[in-house]
């Protein structure tokens, strides 16, 4: 009885969650086992006044600057998949980039589906 309630709540509030809108997201610079630096995306903050379900693609998006080993860098990434996959998101930034080698800038979130293309933030934003 008490695996089905389990069960039951879990599929409720999955698709409760994907019914939301994510509008605010935590990042958290990290190593996987074998060293290598990753930042972990997850949501911040929801909306739960949402009046759509959450697309598979081209909803969410964030630009990361950062500095790796003193060289200015950007990644520009689209987390919907993940998200709605894994409720959350692990970015790759620089190959044999160590968490000691990294230095993270200005991190942007925004929602794609909410603006025109020409305002997304740019990686050469991260340049200037």
């Amino acid at each position: 009885m008490k695996t089905k309630l389990f069960t039951l709540s879990l599929l409720i509030f999955s698709s409760f969650a994907f019914a939301q809108s994510i509008t605010n997201v935590k990042t958290l610079l990290t190593e996987t086992e074998y060293g290598n630096a990753r930042l972990l995306v997850t949501p911040l903050t929801i909306d739960a006044h949402a009046e759509k379900p959450t697309k598979t693609s081209g909803v969410y998006a964030i630009l990361v600057c950062f500095t790796y080993k003193g060289e200015q860098k950007a990644i520009h990434q689209d987390l919907t998949r993940k998200f709605a996959q894994d409720g959350k998101a692990e970015l790759f930034l620089a190959m044999g980039a160590k968490k000691d080698n990294i230095v993270i800038g200005n991190v942007q979130f925004y929602r794609r589906d909410l603006m025109s293309s020409e305002n997304y933030p740019k990686k050469e934003d991260c340049y200037k």
